[in-house]
């Protein structure tokens, strides 16, 4: 069997596919983005390995989530569910970036460089990437153009 980290698995699409890899003998560790919802998460996924902490709209937090996952060992899979955006008002994290785009592209993004390579990586996305912005223009919204919590949720996927 596997072993399976999962972003983003304290509620969901996460939560779901983290408790039926769990009842198909494979070792899952979830994640949440706080203690309590880490709480929430192992309850409502029994038999998980662990569960790894950090809000993945922070760089410092994600990095960190890195060096926490890592001495945890190779994962065979990583599955990037963590997403947030649907009808967000428009929010900078601690970083100064857009909300939306710190944790649908840029927290992915970074877990995939400085983990340690597991065999597979999954990216869970949506249809409303077709709408995303192609030229990447202003993709973390700090260059002034006007909010539209939809374009900044496709440019995100």
């Amino acid at each position: 069997m596997a072993r399976i980290f999962i972003t983003g698995s304290s509620d969901g699409i996460g939560q779901i596919v983290a408790r039926k890899l769990i009842a198909q003998g494979h070792q899952v560790t979830l994640h949440a983005r706080n203690s309590q919802r880490a709480k929430q998460a192992m309850a409502a996924a029994p038999g998980a390995e662990g569960v790894l902490i950090a809000d993945l709209s922070s760089i410092a937090q994600t990095k960190k989530l890195v060096s926490d996952a890592n001495r945890t060992g190779v994962f065979d899979a990583v599955i990037h569910n963590a997403g947030i955006g649907y009808g967000e008002s428009l929010q900078k994290t601690e970083d100064g970036i857009a909300h939306v785009f710190a944790v649908n592209a840029l927290a992915p993004y970074i877990l995939t460089s400085l983990m340690e390579r597991p065999k597979k990586l999954i990216y869970l996305s949506s249809g409303l990437h077709t709408g995303g912005d192609a030229s990447l223009e202003d993709i973390t919204w700090t260059g002034g153009k006007r909010w539209n919590w939809l374009q900044a949720y496709s440019d995100s996927k």
